[in-house]
């Protein structure tokens, strides 16, 4: 495993705050679904330059659906229909070589067409753009993503349901998943550092009611092992500062 940089310390608001940014996203109906993964088997995953960050000696990886709104360039006002959409993501966690503790992204399924390709283009991410229904009735929220159209990839479904519990107080492991002020992408060659602002999260307990899942196994990961921790999060309005080369 690559000798891992000096990580920054967790913290549970953001220790740069960005005033303007240049993309702007609000997340809502954000669940987190967290399962642990053998060290070895993430790192094998990331480009040079990544390290897979770690919590009691594990590595974790993560399938986090949600809406976005008001979705795009802070100089630009919402476009309607396209700034306005559902995504699936699957998730790790790691450091870069300056030290940032980010999140990278394994895949991400999209139902807009233009975002997936801009994303792609100018960012680095792997979007894919895919179908997706969401249903939200009393604190039950259910997420299905099926039938990936552009670009040509594995084939993945996600079909999860879960139970919205109580307000919670953040334990060490939430901290560690969920205080993520950047995420890393890789474009042209290189990778860059999206730091990303927001307001603290406010997280609930949350039960599986229906889970089937092939979007973790796509990217090449083994199939998850056990329960997941699954929490839900209260909307928060995303900046994302301009991307730094790391």
């Amino acid at each position: 495993m690559n000798q891992s940089p000096q990580p920054k310390a967790l913290s549970p608001t953001c220790p740069e705050p960005i005033e303007q940014g240049w993309l702007r996203n609000d997340w809502l109906e954000l669940a987190f679904l967290h399962w642990p993964y053998d060290p070895e088997t993430i790192q094998a995953l990331l480009p040079e330059g990544l390290t897979v960050d770690l919590h009691d000696d594990q590595a974790w990886v993560s399938l986090v659906p949600f809406q976005m709104r008001r979705a795009g360039p802070t100089w630009l006002p919402p476009i309607p229909y396209v700034s306005n959409f559902w995504e699936t993501n699957v998730r790790t966690y790691v450091i870069d070589s300056a030290g940032n503790r980010a999140v990278w992204f394994l895949s991400l399924d999209c139902v807009r067409l233009l975002v997936v390709a801009f994303a792609r283009w100018t960012i680095g991410f792997p979007y894919f753009w895919a179908d997706m229904d969401v249903q939200v009735t009393g604190r039950r929220r259910r997420y299905v993503t099926t039938k990936r159209r552009w670009p040509r990839a594995p084939a993945a479904s996600t079909t999860i349901s879960i139970e919205v519990g109580n307000e919670i107080e953040p334990n060490d492991l939430d901290l560690f998943l969920t205080a993520r002020w950047g995420t890393v992408a890789a474009s042209l060659g290189r990778l860059w550092f999206h730091a990303v602002d927001h307001e603290p999260w406010t997280l609930h307990d949350a039960t599986v009611v229906e889970l089937s899942d092939t979007a973790m196994t796509a990217p090449g990961l083994p199939s998850p092992v056990g329960a997941p921790i699954v929490r839900w999060a209260q909307p928060v309005q995303a900046r994302f500062a301009r991307p730094v080369r790391v």
